[in-house]
């Protein structure tokens, strides 16, 4: 099996031998057709991530959920980006293997990234329906900030050992590749998709139900719709990395469809700026919003509910007598 960096742009068989180098397995046939319509996604990707950015950092107040979402902007940037430097080095046949390495390692590093991030959306989304008092009341202060830090450096834990002893070898290391994946396949599939399955289901009942109606519902479309994409576009091609890898990385026919889960993959990167600016726009048919206008419907939505709530809450503890663990300075948006 060749390095991945064939797969990534696109991939070709095992037409090679084994020792060929990362020069000699860029100078492959180019589809240009191919190289063409990726090209123009990931284009239309950098720009929606790029204004998403922009938007999140000097538009809008600092929220725990925007400091996920931000994250998840910039995850999603250096993906499509790498993405396009890989297919810009294939078609202009660059011979440069530190810049093809440095490419492929960042955009399975954004790939991943993007997977634990919405874990963590997803699952404190759902904490804030189960637990709301927590959430208003304990919640630690720059929990969002913590969080995103550790799942970077997890991510790049992770794509460190996949590059280091199986994307980047002229041949994978046996049997430390297999033990990289059975470990990347233990943390994907029995640690964060089956929380971000879990989670999403419980937002997804209460949607449906309507049983909190003081939460912010475009959040929650907005959550869905993206974990829905990612589980529908992006997944398929972590899949067929693991198992490819795990059984067998030299059999062609494991690896015919990796330039086209890539695709999907790409396209999931530059879906979501779209997907917030579609439910951003939800009841307002009359008027033509902006992309601004529109992510600040969503952002600064806050039910009036909420305050509603807070009085309740903070009468409650009066009745009973009991300071008030949570003053309403320290409330949390949901937000």
């Amino acid at each position: 099996m060749e390095p991945l960096a064939t797969t990534f742009c696109p991939l070709e068989s095992t037409q090679y031998t084994r020792n060929k180098s990362l020069n000699e397995t860029t100078e492959q046939v180019v589809d240009y057709s191919y190289i063409s319509i990726f090209l123009v996604i990931c284009i239309l990707g950098l720009v929606g991530n790029g204004l998403l950015i922009w938007f999140l950092i000097f538009c809008i107040k600092r929220k725990p959920f925007t400091i996920y979402l931000l994250h998840l902007a910039i995850a999603d940037f250096t993906d499509l980006l790498c993405a396009s430097i890989i297919q810009l080095v294939k078609i202009f046949h660059i011979h440069d293997v530190n810049l093809l390495s440095y490419a492929i390692f960042l955009m399975l590093f954004g790939y991943n990234t993007g997977l634990h991030l919405l874990t963590a959306i997803s699952v404190e989304r759902c904490l804030s329906v189960l637990y709301p008092i927590w959430y208003q009341c304990r919640r630690p202060k720059h929990q969002s900030a913590v969080a995103c830090a550790l799942l970077w450096a997890l991510s790049v834990l992770v794509s460190g050992l996949e590059n280091f002893f199986c994307i980047l070898q002229a041949m994978p290391q046996f049997p430390e590749c297999r033990y990289v994946y059975i470990f990347s396949c233990i943390l994907t599939f029995l640690v964060f998709v089956p929380l971000m399955v879990f989670s999403n289901l419980i937002l997804f009942i209460q949607i449906c139900c309507n049983l909190k109606p003081r939460q912010p519902v475009k959040l929650y479309v907005i959550i869905l719709a993206t974990v829905i994409l990612f589980l529908v576009f992006a997944m398929p091609m972590k899949v067929l990395l693991i198992t490819g890898y795990y059984f067998d990385a030299t059999d062609k026919s494991v690896w015919e469809s990796l330039p086209y889960l890539n695709m999907l993959s790409i396209i999931n990167c530059s879906i979501n700026p779209i997907v917030y600016f579609v439910v951003g726009s939800l009841r307002r048919k009359r008027s033509r919003k902006s992309l601004k206008e529109a992510l600040q419907k969503i952002f600064e939505e806050k039910p009036a509910a909420v305050e509603k709530e807070r009085a309740g809450l903070m009468q409650a503890w009066a009745d009973m007598s009991l300071p008030c663990p949570c003053p309403e300075s320290m409330y949390w948006d949901y937000s």
